[in-house]
C-alpha cells in the first residue's frame, strides 16, 4: 500500500514538475554588420604599392575631382572619353568613375559594374568599404530600379494591349447585339403584318 502511495506521490510530483514554465529563449536580434571606419592616414591609396604603381594612386582628391567633373559633364562627352580609355587599372578606374553619374544609360552602368568587379581584387582592402558605400551600392541600386522600371513598363504595355483588345471585342459584341435587335424588330413587324 505504501508503494502505491509513494508511486502516486512520485507521479504527482513528476507531473507538477512538467507544469513548471520553461524559460523562453531571448529573441535573436539582428545586429547590423560591423562598420569599418577609415582612419586618417597618409598612406591611404586606391591600390597597394605591390599591386600596381601609377599616377594619383594615393591622391584621393584627384579621383574625387574626376568624379565631380564627370557629374557635370553630359553623357555623350563622357562616353567619348570612356571609348578613348584603355584597359589598364587606372584607366579602368577612370571609366568606372565616368560611368557613375545619374544620367548614365542602363547598359553603360551595367558595363561599369562589370569593370568594377574586375578591378576589385586589385584595390586596397582598406578602400573596399569606401568603394562599396560610395560606388558599388548606389550603382547596384540604380541598376535594380532601372530593371524594375523596364519590367513595369513592359507589364503596362501588355495591359494596355489587353485593354485595347477587350475594347475591340466589346465593340464587336455591341454591333452584333444591334444587328440582332434589328432582326428581332423586323421579325416582329412581319409578325404583326401577318396577323392583320
Amino acid at each position: 500500500m505504501r508503494k502505491v502511495l509513494v508511486l502516486s506521490l512520485i507521479a504527482v510530483l513528476t507531473g507538477c514538475a512538467g507544469l513548471q514554465p520553461t524559460p523562453t529563449p531571448e529573441p535573436e536580434t539582428n545586429s547590423p554588420p560591423p562598420v569599418t571606419i577609415i582612419k586618417d592616414s597618409d598612406d591611404l591609396c586606391l591600390v597597394s604599392e605591390d599591386t600596381a604603381e601609377f599616377d594619383h594612386q594615393c591622391d584621393l582628391l584627384y579621383w574625387v575631382n574626376l568624379w565631380i567633373q564627370a557629374d557635370g559633364t553630359p553623357w555623350p562627352q563622357r562616353k567619348a572619353a570612356i571609348d578613348k580609355l584603355g584597359d589598364t587599372l587606372p584607366q579602368t578606374i577612370e571609366r568606372v568613375i565616368l560611368s557613375l553619374p545619374v544620367d548614365t544609360p542602363y547598359q553603360a552602368r551595367l558595363r561599369a559594374h562589370h569593370w568594377l568587379n574586375n578591378v576589385k581584387a586589385q584595390l586596397a582592402p582598406e578602400m573596399m568599404p569606401l568603394i562599396e558605400t560610395l560606388v558599388a551600392a548606389p550603382n547596384n541600386e540604380m541598376l535594380e530600379l532601372e530593371s524594375a522600371l523596364v519590367i513595369l513598363n513592359k507589364v503596362n504595355a501588355e495591359q494596355a494591349q489587353a485593354s485595347e483588345a477587350l475594347e475591340e471585342e466589346l465593340e464587336t459584341q455591341r454591333k452584333k447585339l444591334e444587328e440582332l435587335l434589328e432582326i428581332e424588330a423586323t421579325l416582329m413587324d412581319k409578325n404583326r403584318s401577318n396577323q392583320q
